[in-house]
């Protein structure tokens, strides 16, 4: 048999940007669960933020201590431990997620924050970006049928990676990772795409009147009510770096942004 240049070229991956703050052990499982169902490989980036340092270094830096909210000086050397450690410790449980769930895992050391080095990575790579670690604890959210992901929310725009979008939700909730699917639209759907969605049991709820401007898409992503939103990556387009670093932060929702 001939092989073809398809059969040598490795299967894509999914990034995954890893910075000072880390990522929670159940986005993990979600993230490691999804690269199993769709073949696909980690990249996990391993960040080291510049800006973190440059802000340790200045003279009025202080950081306030849970316990008993002692004020102190943030030296540059515990920032960098601390972020160390924090990294060390995400890479080990990703790895062993990774390896439980038979899933290629490539760890890379690079310095940059976590959007820009993402977004500037090669345009194929899927990116997955975990809701920020909070100090509080909140509530759980009561779970559709104890799915890994309880409400997944689409995002169709007539972009070039809505077709990407059905075919990985269709791919999540094949592998019963979903409870609902929550699906947004600029417009009509075509028939076909909900079809390709449905299953006996499964709930699928639409709503057809998204904007897609950079307000509507900022505010999807800051507010979004999904445990798992799927959104294509031309959507992120005509969003200011910083705006969108802002809203990532405050997201309280896990993001995978569609290539």
């Amino acid at each position: 048999m001939t092989s073809t240049m398809t059969d040598t070229l490795p299967p894509r991956k999914i990034l995954v940007p890893i910075d000072f703050y880390g990522v929670s052990r159940a986005s993990l499982q979600t993230l490691v669960q999804i690269a199993g169902q769709m073949q696909r490989g980690l990249l996990g980036l391993m960040l080291e933020d510049l800006r973190l340092q440059r802000v340790a270094d200045l003279p009025f830096t202080t950081e306030i201590l849970l316990h008993g909210g002692e004020e102190r000086r943030m030296q540059r050397e515990q920032l960098s431990r601390r972020h160390s450690l924090a990294s060390a410790d995400t890479g080990k449980r990703l790895k062993e997620l990774a390896q439980r769930g038979q899933v290629d895992l490539v760890l890379e050391y690079v310095v940059g924050d976590r959007l820009h080095t993402a977004l500037a990575r090669d345009a194929g790579l899927d990116i997955f970006f975990p809701a920020r670690q909070r100090w509080q604890q909140v509530a759980a959210r009561p779970s559709a049928r104890h799915k890994a992901i309880a409400r997944l929310g689409c995002v169709l725009a007539h972009t070039a990676q809505d077709q990407a979008v059905i075919e990985t939700a269709h791919l999540l909730q094949k592998a019963g990772l979903v409870g609902e699917i929550y699906v947004v639209s600029t417009g009509a759907l075509n028939r076909a795409q909900l079809d390709s969605l449905y299953q006996p049991g499964s709930r699928i709820c639409v709503q057809a009147n998204l904007h897609r401007d950079p307000a509507s898409i900022g505010k999807l992503l800051r507010y979004s009510p999904y445990d798992l939103l799927l959104l294509p990556r031309d959507c992120l387009q005509g969003i200011a770096p910083e705006a969108l670093e802002a809203v990532l932060d405050k997201a309280s929702g896990q993001l995978l942004v569609i290539n």
